[in-house]
């Protein structure tokens, strides 16, 4: 705040409660930041005055917030956006009367205009002069922004209008102070008055007046003669008149035209239908073409014929090494190509199964591209995972590695050997991570096939309990695993921990017990370097519940967002996890979800009062949970929130405390907040009427509805210069107060909302409006979508493989996997079709691919047979779509899309 302000503030302490207060406030360090230093030295020196002269000297100089006269004077002269921001948050005695009379003599700029318009003690009339100089904003006086008293049809009469033309006249006519008529008769240039008439029309402001009235000019003046109405278009642009001036003049231009003969009339020829909007075919979508005609053949019945267009083939040989089916060119297109002396690409290019064995995949990602590559096209088989990589890989995943589908198929690999292997007996699986440890501290480089047979046939080897893998040391206590969470450090190794997340809910039930008092919250700290949280190992977990364990899970709860870990943690009930969890940042879904059931006199103290405790005792400038505790039934902490944010809080989180402390505490609870002079002007208006109403509860509320209407929110959205200030603004709310969707439905159907994406991909968006805007979702990962299966198959229409944080194979076989996608979706539902069917292509060959992917191929076999045959017609087809030779097909469309006709 300004210095005035803060030495005003000091001196109501001092006018209080006397110097020792003002002392102690001087002495505070959770002060001194907001304290300026010479503010500080004349407060101190007047402390040190003697008997009262320092109280006097303080008022002499200070700022005359009590003068009615003083914010007039200001705001007349004020210009800049941040001294008003100030003036009007200060307090200044706030005298209707007389600021409406400054305001008629010296305008004020808009954005103090704006907030006077809302005060509760303006009279209608002088609502009315504050909001017309907000109205008059976008059109600029003079190039300039300014306070503009001027009326809408006196301002049509003297001034021509802007390129904002449009916007000024809408919110006239919308708040009744412009008569549309106005902008035929009076308004110029007319091409812009021509403009504003279209956007009233738009939204349904045209009055019935102004259309009878241009109705008439055009029957009068243009009729049914093309002549005039061409003369109307021509003279438009440059027309410096009204819009009946213009009018009137088109149809004198061609008043002569009648005496000489007419030519025959030439029919307006109507534009061919554009084709449909369809996406360009990018290089991406064509990469797979090789792929999914490799397929399609193979299920084709005999006969079919193969490609022989040149132009087809070419496209063909620009397939990616690393995308042909099986990393091998298909013997029917090395033949076609042959026959039309297409050049094929090498096999060269992409290694064979030797070179994989042979060369190991490095730890960054372009490294590993080959390992990759043979695992995707079903030439390296998941099981040799387990004989070909050191095991020290998977205990600490190279971090290029974490998006890489042979690092999941590793996972599941050695899952499916362990659970075969070892069962459900505890000694075995922690033979196996001491044997692991021990071979990882002799630097031994063991894959996980050999650790296990060592394990299976060897002793239990001596592992020092201090023995560490990787560049981290395993953390000691719950508060260092946080603080390695907290840095994103997931360089400790536990082989343990890397074994439980494979492991069966038996298993863990079973082998944790055995790993002592540290063993759950090792494992709660292990399991959150995942991209996909371990389900089994989280489910045990919480069925567990270990305070430590909950502890650790709640402080970093950020790793599982992605996994809806936070819900599963809110769900819980617990005090002292919700508590972790309002400490740090999470979703304000579940911080509401939270905060409205905390309630107080449950015999012991409630999670607001504990709340309310830690933050006097801590000295932050908000309590954990934020101003959300405003919609709670925590009265205590509401009032504190109140007392300590004061206006900052914006009216409509004030309104919202005030109606919970009347419906929790009280007519007067209210009374006694309102008398400690701590909420804004405008608020304690409103509650002061509220509490000699019939209704308290209805005043407030009525107020608040007012304060949060969804129009409001619209125009700021529609304001909005970045998808950041979008979502600020819906997360500006009062808490607990739930957005209009409907209403903003209505509106962006409308005229679109800016950063739409943004705003439907939201925390909170119910489930339905989330539906209805499926392809601006993101992209399912294996998990599928937060929200459930719905919304996955939903937006499984728009387009899958494209997800960063995992391999397309990853991808759909998780969906697969999960019942979030089955095989006739694949078929059927989801898109893109190139990409679905080199899928279903390189899951043939794989020996760790879902069963559901044979099921879509038997139900695309169907589809081919029935659909292509033999038909030379039918394939030519396909094949152009899918190498992009038809402009009109849309490669975001079925597999059951590209084979029919």
């Amino acid at each position: 705040m300004r210095q005035v302000a803060q030495k005003y503030a000091l001196l109501r302490v001092w006018e209080r409660s006397g110097p020792g207060a003002v002392r102690a406030v001087l002495d505070d360090p959770a002060a001194a930041p907001w304290l300026s230093r010479a503010v500080v030295d004349a407060v101190v020196a007047a402390l040190a005055a003697p008997d009262d002269d320092g109280l006097r000297r303080l008022r002499a100089r200070g700022e005359p917030y009590e003068d009615p006269a003083r914010l007039p004077a200001l705001l007349a002269t004020t210009r800049g956006t941040s001294t008003l921001r100030h003036l009007l948050s200060e307090p200044y005695v706030h005298d209707l009367d007389a600021l409406a009379a400054a305001h008629a003599v010296t305008p004020f700029m808009p954005r103090a205009c704006e907030e006077l318009a809302r005060h509760e003690a303006a009279s209608d009339a002088q609502r009315r002069a504050f909001r017309l100089s907000v109205l008059n904003e976008p059109w600029l006086a003079g190039g300039r922004r300014a306070g503009n008293t001027t009326p809408p049809a006196r301002r049509l009469a003297q001034e021509e209008l802007d390129e904002s033309a449009a916007v000024w006249a809408e919110g006239m006519v919308a708040a009744g102070l412009l008569d549309p008529v106005e902008l035929i008769g009076t308004a110029r240039p007319a091409a812009r008055a021509l403009a504003a008439l279209a956007r009233l029309a738009e939204r349904d402001l045209l009055s019935p007046a102004a259309v009878a009235e241009l109705r008439a000019l055009a029957d009068t003046h243009l009729d049914e003669r093309g002549a005039a109405w061409a003369a109307f278009d021509a003279l438009l642009p440059q027309h410096g008149g009204t819009i009946a001036v213009l009018i009137a003049e088109a149809g004198r231009a061609t008043v002569g035209a009648a005496a000489a003969p007419e030519s025959p009339a030439v029919e307006p020829v109507a534009p061919a239908p554009a084709p449909a909007s369809r996406r360009a075919l990018r290089r991406i979508d064509r990469v797979h073409a090789l792929a999914a005609l490799d397929l399609l053949y193979s299920l084709a019945p005999d006969g079919a014929p193969r490609p022989s267009a040149p132009e087809v083939l070419r496209a063909l040989a620009e397939c990616e090494p690393g995308t042909a089916p099986g990393l091998a060119v298909p013997r029917w297109f090395a033949a076609a190509c042959a026959l039309h002396g297409i050049p094929v690409p090498e096999n060269g290019l992409a290694p064979s199964l030797a070179q994989v064995r042979a060369q190991l995949p490095e730890t960054y990602g372009s490294g590993a591209q080959h390992t990759e590559r043979a695992y995707v096209q079903g030439v390296l088989p998941a099981e040799e995972l387990l004989t070909l990589l050191p095991a020290r890989r998977l205990l600490l995943l190279p971090y290029d590695w974490r998006w890489l589908a042979f690092a999941e198929a590793w996972r599941g690999a050695l899952a499916r050997r362990l659970r075969a292997e070892l069962g459900t007996d505890p000694d075995a699986w922690l033979r196996l991570a001491a044997t692991v440890t021990a071979s990882e501290a002799a630097s031994e480089a063991l894959t996980w096939a050999e650790s296990v047979e060592r394990a299976r046939s060897g002793a239990v080897p001596a592992v020092n309990a201090g023995t560490s893998i990787g560049s981290s040391t395993r953390p000691g206590t719950p508060d260092e695993a946080i603080g390695l969470l907290e840095r994103g450090d997931h360089l400790w190794a536990w082989p343990e921990g890397t074994l439980l997340c494979l492991a069966d809910a038996e298993v863990v039930d079973a082998v944790l017990p055995r790993l002592g008092p540290d063993g759950p919250w090792l494992l709660a700290a292990y399991l959150l370097r995942y991209d996909r949280t371990p389900r089994v190992a989280l489910d045990r977990l919480l069925a567990g519940r270990d305070r430590e364990a909950l502890r650790v899970l709640a402080a970093q709860s950020r790793w599982m967002e992605r996994s809806s870990g936070v819900e599963r943690l809110v769900d819980l009930d617990d005090p002292e996890v919700d508590l972790v969890l309002l400490r740090h940042r999470i979703p304000r879904p579940a911080v509401h979800r939270i905060v409205a059931r905390s309630r107080p006199g449950a015999g012991r103290p409630s999670l607001g009062a504990r709340v309310l405790a830690d933050w006097r005792a801590g000295g932050a400038a908000r309590p954990a949970g934020g101003s959300m505790w405003l919609c709670s039934a925590e009265l205590d902490l509401v009032e504190e929130l109140l007392e300590s944010e004061g206006p900052r809080l914006g009216l409509g989180h004030q309104l919202l405390g005030c109606l919970r402390v009347f419906e929790y505490g009280g007519a007067d609870r209210l009374a006694r907040l309102v008398g400690r002079d701590v909420l804004g002007p405008s608020a304690a208006t409103v509650c002061a009427k509220a509490l000699v109403s019939a209704d308290p509860a209805g005043v407030i509320r009525a107020r608040l509805d007012r304060e949060i209407a969804p129009d409001k929110l619209v125009r700021k959205l529609r304001r909005a210069q970045s998808a950041p200030r979008a979502r600020d603004l819906l997360a500006s709310l009062p808490p607990g107060e739930p957005v209009d969707w409907a209403a903003l439905e209505a509106a962006h159907a409308q005229e679109p909302l800016p950063y739409w994406q943004d705003i439907v991909r939201l925390d909170g968006v119910p489930e339905d409006v989330r539906l209805r805007y499926a392809a601006l979702l993101p992209e399912p990962g294996p998990d599928g979508l937060r929200g459930g299966a719905r919304l996955t198959r939903e937006r499984a229409r728009y387009g899958l493989g494209g997800h960063f944080h995992c391999a397309p194979s990853t991808q759909l076989d998780g969906l697969l996997t999960a019942g979030l996608l089955d095989a006739a979706d694949l078929v059927r539902l989801a898109a893109p079709a190139a990409l679905l069917l080199a899928y279903l292509g390189s899951a043939a060959r794989r020996t760790d691919a879902p069963p559901e992917a044979a099921e879509a191929r038997t139900v695309l076999a169907d589809l081919v047979r029935s659909g292509l045959g033999t038909d030379p017609a039918a394939w030519h087809r396909v094949a152009a779509r899918l190498t992009g030779l038809d402009p009109e097909w849309d490669p975001v469309s079925t597999v059951e899309a590209l084979l029919a006709g």
